[in-house]
């Protein structure tokens, strides 16, 4: 049975503050990431399933950064987002109760590039190469 809350307040993109190598970043825009592990069963001559195995863990991610914040970061490594060394991103909640959840992923830019469309506010998604992703730290 799940937790019920009356008048509660829940997380939400209000709440969350993002730094990279320790700097806060308010022009973001979406954050993702995730986990995912292989998973194999295991037979023996029968035909069915004896055991199971789990595999190497895979992380992936994303983010979206409004455009002073991207060269806010390419201004930093000279122009070539690319060759940022591997760094971590805090993504923190907090909610009216004090309840923190933390997540750090350690990642590095994937690829580069701008996205001017005729909305305002100019933001462009980056791939990230995820290393790796510690919940809850």
């Amino acid at each position: 049975m799940g937790i019920v809350r009356k008048n509660g307040k829940a997380y939400d993109s209000g709440d969350v503050v993002v730094t990279i190598d320790g700097i806060i970043y308010d022009e973001v825009k979406e954050i993702t990431y995730a986990t995912e592990q292989e998973h194999q069963v295991n037979h023996s001559l029968a035909n069915n399933a004896t055991s199971w195995s789990m595999g190497k863990k895979t992380h992936s991610g994303s983010i979206t950064l409004y455009m002073a914040s991207v060269v806010a970061l390419e201004k930093s490594v000279g122009g070539d987002l690319l060759r940022k060394r591997p760094f971590d991103i805090q993504v923190s909640y907090v909610n009216e109760y004090n309840e923190i959840i933390n997540d750090t992923v350690t990642a590095k830019f994937q690829s580069q590039g701008r996205e001017v469309t005729g909305d305002m506010g100019l933001a462009k998604q980056f791939d990230l190469f995820v290393i790796g992703v510690n919940y809850l730290t």
